[in-house]
């Protein structure tokens, strides 16, 4: 997945909102995980919120050569479910069953896509 030392290219970035709000991008896609989850999503667009945490964590993990801990995951759990599924969905990303505690549905705008790289890393 992503990497922790992103820098992210703002004018990529305004261009990749597209348009959704520039600033809630920018600032969604400043967080490592938010990044991660995205691309993650990419290739399972109906992820529950427990396998999302599990990626997460692991990737998280593998970048800092750690080993993930229950509490890193529950940790990162709680930041999808409260705060980044909640601004992915509003921004029309993807839909997710607080519920179910399930993404149901995952769509990444082109541009979103191409700044965070996707389409490079799926092939």
């Amino acid at each position: 997945m992503g990497n922790k030392q992103f820098t992210p290219d703002l004018v990529a970035l305004r261009a990749a909102a597209g348009r959704l709000p520039v600033d809630d991008v920018i600032r969604l896609f400043g967080n490592y995980h938010a990044r991660n989850a995205v691309i993650y999503l990419h290739d399972h667009p109906t992820a529950t919120l427990d396998e999302l945490a599990d990626a997460l964590a692991a990737a998280a993990a593998s970048t800092d050569e750690t080993i993930a801990t229950p509490s890193d995951r529950e940790r990162i759990r709680i930041r999808l479910y409260h705060v980044i599924l909640p601004q992915l969905e509003e921004l029309g990303i993807v839909s997710f069953d607080s519920e179910a505690n399930a993404v149901t549905e995952t769509t990444i705008p082109a541009a979103i896509r191409e700044y965070l790289r996707i389409d490079d890393c799926s092939a």
